[in-house]
């Protein structure tokens, strides 16, 4: 059975209710009021009798295209960049800024998509297709515009330059993991090169006098000790008891034995702080590293070629420089323990 709710009398143009007494043509099955077909008396789309044409209900308007048109013309504008984009956008189709998190309205947009100067500087995670992070390479970084500190960083800029542009503003800096676990050697790669290799050398010293004492000291005086508890060398390892017992032993040593004991620990305490002194302070140090290098490039006007190879040479990193340091580290760390 079909249900008319809703559908129009052909006749009173009425919308049909679920208690009213509908007949239907028994010819094309247009539905009727009773009291309307009865007042008519006869089917009024007769011309569809003659063609065998069944009745079909007029289909329902869709939403009002005044409000489609609105919906249509909706449009999100980047918090960042200033894009305009489709309502429906989750990021922004120039710098990739996401427009499902609700924030600020960022005026003062230039034409090139980039905040003009004197604007709030607003940092959020950048998408790798921006080069600069997000910062307008017009905006001053201590008085150089931030695309001549990009054309010397060259690699990973949009992670450095939010930093910088951070750092000089509001005097917050990130620590660098890279910087820590590397040290000299990060810096040597960032072409750091009187910091670098003063870093490195201590790191070096630090290490050879720590595999030194630790050979010729500190573990003979410890199998020493352990023999004297009846333990085995090469046996299964030593248990709490023995070990406890061993450190009894040790704090009746002299002083300096003691101390000769200790040195490697204190040497490896000493490169952890050094790596965190670097991992804390190794973007300023880089940062400071940059504008130095751009104000001698400009301190010397030249033409764009040669501005552009002095960038070049002077910018980037040192791949080869790096492996190098590398290969060094392992010999400092593994060849002692082989010879002797």
């Amino acid at each position: 059975m079909i249900d008319y709710t809703g559908l129009n009398c052909p006749v009173c143009n009425k919308p049909f209710s679920k208690d009213d007494d509908i007949v239907v043509c028994p010819e094309c099955g247009a539905p009727y009021h009773r009291e309307c077909y009865m007042q008519v008396g006869k089917c009024i789309f007769l011309e569809n009798h003659s063609t065998h044409t069944a009745w079909a209900a007029p289909k329902q308007e869709q939403s009002n295209n005044t409000d489609s048109s609105k919906a249509e013309n909706k449009t999100k504008v980047c918090p960042r960049c200033g894009n305009k984009n489709s309502e429906e956008a989750m990021f922004c189709s120039r710098c990739g800024q996401s427009l499902t998190v609700n924030q600020p309205d960022f005026k003062g947009v230039g034409q090139n998509g980039y905040p003009n100067k004197g604007t709030q500087f607003q940092q959020s995670m950048p998408f790798i297709f921006d080069p600069l992070g997000g910062v307008n390479p017009d905006e001053p970084i201590d008085n150089i515009p931030a695309g001549d500190i990009a054309k010397l960083v060259q690699s990973n800029t949009q992670y450095y330059l939010p930093i910088f542009m951070r750092l000089k503003r509001f005097r917050k800096n990130r620590f660098n993991f890279s910087a820590f676990l590397f040290s000299g050697g990060w810096m040597l790669y960032r072409k750091q090169y009187k910091i670098g290799t003063i870093i490195t050398a201590i790191m070096v010293v630090l290490q050879l006098l720590s595999t030194y004492v630790s050979m010729y000291f500190s573990v003979p005086m410890l199998q020493e000790l352990l023999q004297q508890q009846g333990f085995a060398l090469g046996s299964s390892a030593p248990t709490y008891e023995q070990m406890f017992e061993v450190s009894e032993l040790l704090l009746q040593l002299p002083a300096q034995q003691i101390f000769l004991f200790c040195v490697p620990s204190i040497l490896l305490l000493i490169k952890f702080i050094i790596m965190l002194v670097v991992g804390f302070n190794g973007n300023k140090w880089y940062l400071d590293n940059c504008i130095e290098k751009v104000n001698q490039i400009q301190k010397n006007p030249s033409d764009s070629i040669k501005t552009s190879i002095q960038f070049k040479e002077q910018g980037g990193v040192n791949t080869s420089l790096a492996i190098c340091m590398l290969i060094c580290y392992l010999i400092v760390m593994y060849l002692p323990q082989i010879i002797f």
